[in-house]
C-alpha cells in the first residue's frame, strides 16, 4: 500500500508496514575480591519511504529487496516440508535459539593460567549487512591467545543471516569473515555513506574494520584505513563528532596487557584468580577521525582525549549540554567514569568529575562494565545508567537542568537487586512499547569458582529486567518459572532490535564461554513508529539525530546513537514506543547537520525511511 506523506521540507513518497570489575576475585583473607540501505536517490528527488510490517506478521517482516541487493532470504533458506511449531510459552520473552538455528558457542581460550581477556569477552552487533530488511546477527568470538591462530578449525566470529520466520543462516564464510580473531567490541555504521553498514571489530591485541561491498561479502581494510594501532580493545562507537557528514570511531581501550606482561594473582599461593584490572596500568581510549570515507586519522590525543588512567569498558554517545554536539560517556573500571563534553572545535574537555557521574554517591570508584544513556524519567534531561562489579550496585545517574548528575539508584528500585550481581550488558529499551525506557541489565561472575571462596556469589546469573512505573522508577520482572528472565547465564553482550518486523524490540545476548541467546519479545501489542535515517549532507546512518514524536501534549525524544551495553551494536533503527496513542501530530527530526524535518502525522505501526531533506535557504 502506498501513501504519500507532506513533509514541511517536501513531498515524502512511501512505501508501506512493517573484580568489582575484575576486583581480583578474592579469598576473604587477602585480596578482595544496537542499517537497511538504499540506493543512493538524486538530490532532487528527496524521500520518506515507508515500509509496512504487521504486528506478529509471521514471515518476520519480509520485504520487497530493492535494487542491486542479494535476493530474498527466504529464498536462500531451505524449508522444511513438516516445518517445527513456532516455540510458545506465556513469558515476557521466549528463548528462540534453538528454533532459529543459531548454534554459536563463545570461545575463550580459559585455560589453568587464567589470562585476563579470558574473561571479559565478547559483544555482538544487529544489523541488516544485506540490506533486504531482514535484521542480521553478528556474534564476536574469541581465538587461541597463542599465535597461530589462523589453523585449520580455528574459531572465528559468526553471522547469521535473518531467513524470516524467526530462521538465520550462518554466512560467515560466504561474508568473509570467517578470520580468526580475538574480538571483544563491535560497532556498525555506514563510515563511507556508500548505503550499506560496515562493521568495526576490536580486539585483544589489533582491531579490524570489515568494508561492506554491497554484495553480501566484507573486506579486512584495516591497515588501509589506518586502523592499525594494536590494545586491548573494549567498546566502540561511530560518532561524527566534528559533524562534517562522515562517521569517525571511539575505541575504548582497557588496560596494557600481553600474554608476556600478564600478571599472576593467586590469593592463596596455589590457585590462580583472574587479576584485578588494578594489577595492570591502564591505556588510553582511542579517537579516529574520518577522512573523507577513506581513511582515519589518530586524534586521540589533539582532541583531549588522551587519558592514561582510563581502563575503559562501556560507552555510550549522548548530547549532555543540548548543544547539538555529540558527547562521549564511558564506563571505566576501578576507576573514575569519564564524560567528554564536545567543545565544538575538535576538541573535548573531560568533565566526569565536575558533572557528577565520575564516582559513587560516596565517592568511591567502582567496576564499571555496561552502559547507557536515554531521559528516563521524561523530564528531557539525559540520564546514564551503569553495569557495576558485584557487591557495587549499578548506578542511575539522572541528569539535570544544571547539567549535573545524582546517582538515584536505590530510591528508584535498581539499587538493591542489583547488589549481589555483576552487570555487564546494560540497556534502556521500551520493551513493552509503552513509551516508557525500561532498563534490561545481563549478568554473570568472572571466577567459575567464586562459589567456592564467596558462597553467595555464583557464576552464572539471571538477568534483571526493570519495568519503568511511569514516574521514573522501576519495578524488577520476575516472569514465571521456566521463562529466559531467570535462567542463569555468564553473560556479557547484550543488544536489541526487531528481528521479526512486529514493532517490539528482541534481544540477543551473548555469554562468556557458552551459547548466545535468541529472545523474542512477547509484549502486548501497542502502537508504535520505528524511523530509518538516511542522511544526507549527514552521514548516511543518522547517528547524532533526535527523533521527536508528538501526540497532542505528549513527546516522546529519542537521541540516535552507536555504542551502548557492553561491547555491542544494537540496530541501527528509532523505534518509539507510542502505548495507546491512535494518531501522532508530527515526527519532528533534528539531523546531525543541524537541519529540522517534520513528517505530519505519519501512520503508526510502520517502519518508515526519512532521508534528510535540507531546508530550503
Amino acid at each position: 500500500m502506498r501513501r504519500i506523506f507532506q513533509g514541511s521540507a517536501g513531498i515524502l513518497p512511501a512505501l508501506g508496514p512493517q573484580a568489582s570489575c575484575l576486583l581480583v576475585l578474592v579469598l576473604p583473607l587477602f585480596l578482595f575480591g544496537c542499517q537497511s540501505k538504499t540506493e543512493p536517490q538524486k538530490p532532487a528527488k528527496p524521500s520518506v519511504e515507508t515500509q509496512s510490517t504487521k504486528p506478529g506478521h509471521a514471515n518476520g517482516g519480509q520485504q520487497t529487496p530493492q535494487p542491486g541487493a542479494p535476493s530474498p532470504k527466504a529464498q536462500v533458506g531451505q524449508r522444511s516440508t513438516a516445518p517445527t511449531p513456532m516455540p510458545t510459552d506465556g513469558f515476557l520473552f521466549t528463548d528462540m535459539t534453538t528454533y532459529a538455528g543459531v548454534s554459536f558457542k563463545h570461545f575463550n581460550d580459559a585455560t589453568p593460567r587464567k589470562y585476563l581477556p579470558e574473561t571479559m569477552g565478547a559483544g555482538l552487533a544487529l544489523f541488516d549487512y544485506d540490506n533486504d530488511g531482514l535484521l542480521d546477527i553478528y556474534l564476536v568470538n574469541g581465538s587461541r591467545l597463542k599465535p597461530p591462530r589462523d589453523v585449520p578449525g580455528a574459531p572465528t566470529a559468526a553471522l547469521y543471516r535473518n531467513l524470516g520466520n524467526w530462521k538465520f543462516q550462518d554466512v560467515t564464510a560466504q561474508a568473509r569473515l570467517n578470520q580468526p580473531m580475538f574480538g571483544m567490541g563491535t560497532a556498525v555504521g555506514d563510515y563511507d555513506n556508500d548505503g550499506f553498514t560496515d562493521l568495526f571489530i576490536s580486539g585483544v591485541d589489533g582491531d579490524r574494520l570489515y568494508h561492506n561491498l554491497g554484495n553480501g561479502t566484507f573486506e579486512d581494510v584495516s591497515e588501509r584505513a589506518g586502523m592499525n594501532d594494536a590494545g586491548f580493545g573494549s567498546s566502540a562507537a561511530f560518532i561524527d563528532y566534528d559533524r562534517d557528514g562522515h562517521l569517525d570511531l571511539f575505541v575504548g581501550r582497557y588496560v596494557e596487557w600481553t600474554r608476556e606482561t600478564d600478571i599472576t594473582c593467586s590469593p592463596d599461593g596455589i590457585h590462580r584468580v583472574y587479576c584485578t584490572p588494578e594489577a595492570y596500568h591502564g591505556e588510553s581510549n582511542r579517537l579516529y577521525r574520518n577522512l573523507g570515507g577513506r581513511r582515519f586519522k589518530d586524534v586521540t590525543r589533539s582532541s583531549g582525549i588522551w587519558h592514561e588512567d582510563g581502563k575503559t569498558l562501556g560507552v555510550a554517545i549522548m548530547d549532555h549540554n543540548h548543544d547539538g554536539w555529540p558527547d562521549i560517556a564511558v564506563a571505566n573500571d576501578t576507576v573514575r567514569n569519564f564524560l567528554f563534553v564536545n567543545n565544538r572545535d575538535g576538541t573535548f574537555t573531560e568533565s566526569g568529575v565536575t558533572t557528577g557521574m565520575a564516582y559513587s554517591e560516596s565517592g568511591a570508584t567502582r567496576g564499571g562494565m555496561g552502559i547507557d544513556v536515554g531521559d528516563a524519567d521524561g523530564d528531557g534531561f539525559t540520564d546514564i545508567a551503569v553495569g557495576n562489579f558485584s557487591q557495587e550496585m549499578s548506578a542511575l545517574y539522572r541528569g539535570s537542568a544544571a547539567g549535573f548528575f545524582v546517582d538515584d539508584a536505590p530510591q528508584a528500585g535498581i539499587g538493591l537487586p542489583t547488589l549481589m550481581t555483576l552487570a555487564f550488558g546494560t540497556l534502556f529499551v521500551d520493551y513493552d512499547d509503552d513509551g516508557l525506557l525500561d532498563l534490561l541489565i545481563v549478568n554473570g561472575h568472572i571466577e567459575p569458582e567464586i562459589n567456592k571462596t564467596q558462597r553467595l556469589q555464583k557464576y552464572a546469573q539471571p538477568p534483571h529486567l526493570f519495568r519503568n512505573d511511569s514516574s521514573g522508577n522501576f519495578r524488577q520482572m520476575t516472569d514465571g518459572a521456566g521463562s529466559p528472565l531467570r535462567e542463569p547465564l555468564v553473560g556479557r553482550g547484550l543488544a536489541s532490535g526487531d528481528l521479526d518486523g512486529d514493532g517490539d524490540l528482541d534481544v540477543v545476548i551473548s555469554q562468556n564461554g557458552h551459547a548466545a541467546k535468541v529472545w523474542r519479545n512477547n509484549a502486548k501489542h501497542q502502537s508504535w513508529i520505528r524511523v530509518q535515517l538516511i542522511g544526507s549532507p549527514s552521514n548516511r546512518t543518522g547517528y547524532g539525530a533526535v527523533v521527536k514524536a508528538v501526540a497532542g501534549k505528549k513527546t516522546w525524544v529519542r537521541m540516535f546513537t552507536s555504542g551502548r551495553s557492553y561491547l555491542s551494536a544494537c540496530e541501527p533503527i528509532v523505534t518509539i514506543g507510542l502505548g495507546s496513542t491512535a494518531q501522532l501530530d508530527r515526527l519532528e527530526i533534528t539531523w546531525s547537520s543541524g537541519h529540522v524535518q517534520t513528517i505530519q502525522r505519519p501512520a503508526l505501526n510502520q517502519l518508515i525511511k526519512v532521508k534528510e531533506v535540507p531546508a530550503a535557504t
